[in-house]
Order: C-alpha cells, then structure tokens, then sequence
C-alpha cells in the first residue's frame, strides 16, 4: 500500500490544508477508497490514476479534483510518487456543496497564489482570509455578474472589522450571497480582492497612525491586525517604499508626499 507523510498542517476556522508526500507503491489491486470530508485536491508535483464511476482521471497539476464527501474512487500511482495539497474544512464543504465531483482546470497564477499563502503560513505570517479566498477561488463556479450593494456590503464589513480576522464563511454569509459570487464580484466590481482591500486598508490605518505620533511599531503592527512587526514592516516596504521607521522622519515623509 502506498506510504503517506505529512509534510505540514495548516487550520484555520475555514480551512485545514495538509500537504501530504506520497511513495506511489501500490498494492496489487487497488482498494475503493470514499472521502470522508468534501476535499480539494492540488498536486505539486508528480501524477496518479482516479478511477471513479465515471471513468478514470488523469490528475496532475494543471488541475484541481473536486471530491464530494461519501465519493467512492480507487487510485493508481503509475507515474509515481507524488506531492498532494489537500483542503478540507467548513470551507470546502460549502464550496463543494455548490459544485459535482469533477477536474477544474488551475491556471500558473492560480497555483502560484495558493503556494505563496501556504509559504505564508510557515513563515508565521499567514493571513486567514487570504488563504481561504485563494482557495475558494480554485473551484471555477457561478460566472461573474457586477453587483455593487454586494461589494459595498463586503466592504463597509470590513471597514469596520480591518484588524479582526474575519474568515470568509463569515463574510458570505453577512451578504447573504455564496462563496464563489463574493469573491468574484468584489474582484469585478472593485478591480481588487477582498483580502488586498483589507491589506490595504491595515496599512492605510498604520500609516496614518505611523506619520501621526511616536507609538511603538511593534503596538501599531499588531493593533492593525499583522502577524508581527517585521510582515508590517515588509508589506508597508513594498506598497510605500520606506519602512515604517524611515516614515516617521522628514525624508520619509516627503518621499511619501511625492
């Protein structure tokens, strides 16, 4: 039978993330195997056969599997050994509740955004509404369709909760919309993602909280809702061009001005 290890865990309230390395020994006749959760399924490397009632499935990592939870299937490891991210949760189960067990194409882009949430995680400066929009962006669902009262909800939520680690169930569910069409119109409508809108809002409510007084950085990084001050200072680095220090100085704040 095929050895599993798990490489590193993630949970948050919407997610649980395993990424999992497997040695691709099968055992002379597959067993039937059933989820016993509604999982997503992302390969980082490697291949493997699914064999369900509809047929057999190549899976690789130009796509994502959707499993539905009591969904029987068999699997081959012709190619190999392979390294699965798996992601189950309240999350997936209403993201699979929306759609039937199938492939879902994922884009580089896709795939390059739920690594560098995942790298986030290791580093300490994970972000729970990042990852969980990322993902739920993963399944390919509703089409878009503007709806700017359903953006300005979501919005003025987080407006009022920029500090808070709002998860994205939370948020769909205050709009009364799902998961798929609450990331999708906000992105359409406002030409952002929900998490860059309240990135950018952290750092708009740090700054003004930097240039204004001499409170410890360390107090306005996590008063903001980053994980430390060194993921404020590099995220107030990458969208001002000084750090938060260099803003509290002359300099700083005429570079800032410019």
């Amino acid at each position: 039978m095929p050895q599993f290890e798990v490489t590193s865990r993630i949970q948050t309230r919407d997610l649980i993330a395993l990424r999992v390395r497997c040695d691709g020994c099968d055992a002379a006749r597959p067993c039937e195997e059933h989820s016993s959760r509604a999982a997503l399924w992302m390969l980082t490397a490697g291949a493997f056969e699914l064999r369900d009632r509809a047929g057999k499935h190549a899976i690789d990592p130009t796509h994502v599997l959707v499993l539905p939870a009591g969904h029987a299937f068999a699997i081959r490891h012709p190619a190999g050994p392979d390294v699965c991210v798996s992601f189950r949760g309240p999350l997936v189960d209403r993201l699979v509740a929306e759609v039937a067990a199938r492939r879902v194409p994922i884009s580089v882009a896709a795939i390059t955004r739920v690594v560098d949430q995942l790298v986030a995680w290791r580093k300490g400066e994970g972000d729970e509404l990042a990852l969980a929009e990322t993902v739920a962006t993963l399944t390919g669902a509703a089409p878009v369709r503007e709806d700017r009262d359903l953006a300005a909800a979501i919005a003025h939520a987080l407006r009022l909760s920029f500090a808070e680690q709002t998860s994205l169930g939370e948020l769909a569910d205050a709009t009364g919309y799902s998961l798929f069409h609450a990331c999708r119109v906000f992105r359409a409508t406002t030409g952002c993602t929900i998490h860059g809108f309240r990135r950018e809002l952290r750092l708009r409510h740090a700054l003004a909280r930097i240039v204004d007084g001499d409170e410890p950085l360390a107090r306005i990084a996590v008063e903001a809702g980053f994980a430390s001050q060194s993921h404020l200072t590099n995220l107030f680095r990458a969208r001002f061009g000084v750090t938060p220090a260099k803003a509290r100085t002359r300099d700083g704040r005429r570079r800032l001005a410019a």
